[in-house]
């Protein structure tokens, strides 16, 4: 029984792989005549392609906007206002964050002031006659500065003038140093400290007086001599308070009095003193050493000085007499343009139109020169990079049109056109490629900067 059932078992295996092997063989005949036609029309469409429009040149590339721009902080602070989030549509010029006033380094802050003086030096150049007053009267003072040289004797007057009246201040100086190193004498503490204790002795017999009085307004008025009332010690009492504070002021000024006498010099009186001292006899030199130099009149070299001096201010008077100077006004004007822009630098604009890609900094951060910002993408239109080969770059040529294709969009298809060629290859991890720029012309929303994309370009086919 065991047998038979091994032979059944056998013959039903082979029965099998018959089948197997049959259903195999039909399959390789059924698909051999589709391949064969298949590679048959290949190579039949190929040359027909070929004529009609050229083969393409296939590349990589990498999706760009037309313009970006990492935006940075050009000055340190804590940020106030923040106008844009990501995504936002800005135009050129628009502001996109504010710094505090308060939180600016002192040079952006003093820029206002230095904007309104460059301002007002501008409009004197261009609206007044500041600047020819200015040069007429250097030249009436370098003439008369003349003048008085080859007339020595007001210069003699003033410099005898100048000598007596520093003299006075040494022997000022010399008189304070004195007053405040001075000690007081013995008999001076003795005579103060009588001084405190008389009137100690005048405080303490008011005192006593008022607690008399004061005690005698207290008791009842059963207690009352004839002669007594509220009414007469209430007017005593305000005649004793009054004199009690004049008292006690006494008393304080004279003990303040003997204090100081016992009191040692202070060294800071003592410096300051010592200084002043120092600073009016460099001035008496200073005057002394004016009086040699004018008792004897100016020397032929200082007359030379003056003269060319003089020589020099009517030069600028010629330039200045018909106007302001050229070169003065673009000076002026540089200055202007430099306290503006330091005094912008607490904000960020946007410097083309587009769209706000990144933001990094939120209203009260504090931020420093130089840190990010804001990026910005002009993305009308999209561009893509495309890296093309040294041996296909001959084929490709401006206006060309090709088809794109994104790894993030399968299945869809873009078109563009070839705008720029470049005449230098770049060499990147040893590989000669050139990088080719195109306008993605039809391009929607799931095309963004950044994404791969690879291209097909028409050689001889220009876009659109």
């Amino acid at each position: 029984m065991k047998r038979f059932e091994s032979i059944s078992t056998k013959i039903l295996t082979l029965i099998i792989v018959a089948i197997l092997i049959g259903a195999i063989w039909f399959a390789v005949r059924a698909f051999q005549p589709r391949n064969i036609d298949a590679s048959n029309r290949v190579q039949q469409s190929e040359p027909v392609t070929t004529r009609q429009s050229g083969a393409s040149v296939q590349a990589d590339g990498i999706v760009q906007a037309k313009q970006t721009a990492q935006l940075v902080w050009r000055t340190s602070g804590r940020v106030k206002l923040m106008n844009v989030s990501p995504g936002d549509v800005v135009s050129a010029g628009q502001t996109l964050a504010i710094l505090e006033q308060s939180s600016l380094p002192q040079e952006v802050i003093l820029a206002r002031a230095d904007l309104i003086a460059a301002q007002r030096e501008l409009d004197d150049l261009l609206n007044s006659q500041t600047g020819r007053a200015e040069v007429l009267k250097a030249v009436e003072e370098a003439q008369q500065a003349l003048e008085d040289a080859q007339d020595n004797a007001p210069a003699e007057a003033q410099a005898q003038e100048g000598t007596a009246q520093a003299q006075k201040e040494v022997e000022k100086a010399e008189l304070n140093l004195a007053i405040v190193t001075k000690k007081p004498s013995q008999q001076a503490i003795d005579q103060a400290y009588a001084n405190l204790l008389l009137a100690e002795n005048v405080l303490n017999r008011t005192r006593e007086q008022h607690e008399k009085i004061q005690r005698n307004l207290d008791k009842p008025k059963s207690n009352y001599l004839f002669f007594e009332s509220k009414a007469l010690y209430r007017g005593l009492l305000k005649s004793l308070d009054l004199k009690l504070a004049n008292d006690q002021l006494a008393y304080e000024r004279a003990l303040e009095r003997y204090n100081q006498l016992l009191e040692p010099v202070d060294p800071l009186d003592r410096m300051i003193a010592e200084g002043n001292l120092q600073l009016a006899q460099a001035k008496l030199d200073q005057a002394r050493r004016e009086w040699e130099r004018v008792k004897d009149g100016p020397s032929q070299a200082e007359l030379a000085v003056l003269e060319a001096q003089l020589a020099d201010a009517q030069r600028e008077w010629e330039r200045w007499k018909e106007g302001a100077d050229p070169a003065e006004i673009a000076a002026a004007q540089a200055r202007l343009a430099a306290a503006q822009a330091v005094l912008e630098a607490d904000r960020i604009t946007a410097p083309f139109d587009g769209v706000v890609t990144a933001v990094w900094p939120k209203p009260g951060d504090l931020v420093e020169s130089g840190e990010l910002a804001f990026r910005i993408d002009n993305v009308s239109p999209l561009l893509v990079s495309l890296q093309v080969s040294e041996i296909d770059i001959n084929r490709v040529k401006k206006d060309q049109a090709l088809i794109l294709r994104l790894d993030s969009a399968p299945g869809s298809e873009y078109h563009g056109r070839v705008t720029e060629v470049p005449a230098v290859a770049q060499k990147v991890e040893g590989v000669v490629s050139f990088i080719v720029k195109a306008e993605i012309l039809d391009a929607d929303a799931r095309v963004r900067p950044g994404m791969t994309a690879s291209a097909d370009i028409a050689a001889g086919v220009p876009g659109n």
